[in-house]
C-alpha cells in the first residue's frame, strides 16, 4: 500500500463509522494523521473509533453534519483537543431511499439534500476558518456518478451529489 507523510496531521472525516469514510479513515491512519471521526451512528462511530485507537489518535463525534450547531460544537471540541484541523474528508451521506419523484415525500427529499449538499457547506463553513489561519489546508468532498448521470427512482439523491 503506497503511502504520502501525514505526520503531524489532523483530519476529519464525516460519516467515519463505516463503508467509504472509515476505509478513508483508516487509509489516513497509516499516512500518520491524527483521525477526527465523525458520525451521527453513535454505536457505529464507538466501534470503529475503538478499532481504529489501537494504531493512532482518534477523536470521536456524534455529529449531525446537517446542524450547524452540531458542527460548530464538534469543531471547537476538535480545536480544543487536537489544536488544528489540516484535512477534512467531507463523506457523510444518505440515499433517502429509492421511488419516483411524485411519490417522494418533500420531508425524504429535503433530508437527503440537508445531509448530502448543505452538511458539506455547513462543515466546511466551520473548518475554514481554521485552515486559513494555519496556512494550510486539504479538503475532499465525496460525491457520486448519480451526480454526474442520475439515478432512476433517486432524483433526492442526485440532485444533492450533483450539487
Amino acid at each position: 500500500m503506497n503511502t504520502i507523510d501525514l505526520k503531524g496531521r489532523t483530519a476529519i472525516v464525516t460519516g467515519g463509522a463505516r463503508g467509504i469514510g472509515f476505509a478513508a479513515a483508516q487509509k489516513l491512519q497509516v499516512c500518520g494523521a491524527a483521525l477526527a471521526l465523525w458520525d451521527i451512528d453513535a454505536a457505529a462511530l464507538d466501534k470503529a473509533a475503538a478499532s481504529l485507537k489501537q494504531s493512532g489518535t482518534v477523536y470521536a463525534a456524534t455529529v449531525d453534519v446537517a446542524d450547524e450547531n452540531s458542527v460548530g460544537k464538534a469543531v471547537d471540541e476538535l480545536i480544543r483537543g487536537a489544536g488544528k484541523i489540516d484535512i477534512l474528508i467531507n463523506n457523510a451521506g444518505i440515499t433517502g431511499g429509492n421511488a419516483p419523484l411524485w411519490q417522494l415525500e418533500p420531508a425524504v427529499w429535503r433530508a437527503v439534500v440537508e445531509v448530502n449538499l448543505i452538511g458539506p457547506y455547513l462543515v466546511c463553513r466551520a473548518v475554514v476558518p481554521h485552515m486559513i489561519a494555519a496556512g494550510y489546508g486539504r479538503i475532499v468532498n465525496i460525491a457520486s456518478i448519480a451526480g454526474k448521470e442520475g439515478n432512476p427512482n433517486a432524483s433526492h439523491y442526485s440532485a444533492s451529489k450533483a450539487g
